[in-house]
């Protein structure tokens, strides 16, 4: 586990600057959709069909253009902090979020298509929004594959 603790030093050490905008009216208006999107990224977590995490990403995103404080308070948040910068050095999204995440888009799209939506233009629709959910999810690192392929590629750095 030792490995993991110095991996864990080095993606925060990769971490970019917050970069907070002078104008106090973009501030407010960036801050104000912060916590827009941190709201949807915290219900997400709960509710079926709502993207947690990438609301969670944006709000991040939000808050390193208009509050330092409160984008510190995000990597730092002790139930989704280590995931946020996770994906932000590259490691990706653990596994097991992306076997709860592709499970609960597949329930919800297939829940909805069979008993709440009747036109056909609607399925067809919010099954194509499903499929692009699971394609993006798929499509990041995984962050376990990740860090064992940093550590391979440390462990064949001579010298190191």
């Amino acid at each position: 586990m030792p490995a993991a603790r110095s991996e864990n030093l080095e993606v925060d050490a990769s971490l970019p600057e917050v970069n907070v905008s002078r104008s106090v009216v973009v501030r407010v208006l960036y801050a104000t959709l912060g916590f827009a999107f941190l709201g949807l990224g915290i219900a997400g977590t709960f509710i079926p069909g709502i993207p947690g995490f990438l609301n969670l990403l944006v709000a991040l995103w939000l808050f390193s253009m208009s509050s330092e404080r409160m984008h510190t308070w995000m990597l730092e948040n002790k139930y989704f902090g280590q995931s946020l910068r996770d994906y932000k050095a590259g490691l990706g999204i653990p596994r097991r979020i992306k076997v709860i995440a592709v499970t609960s888009i597949t329930v919800a799209v297939t829940l909805s298509v069979t008993f709440a939506i009747t036109n056909i233009y609607a399925r067809i629709g919010l099954i194509a929004l499903g499929l692009y959910g699971i394609w993006f999810v798929l499509s990041r690192p995984t962050r376990e594959v990740e860090v064992a392929r940093r550590q391979e590629m440390a462990e064949a750095i001579p010298g190191r």
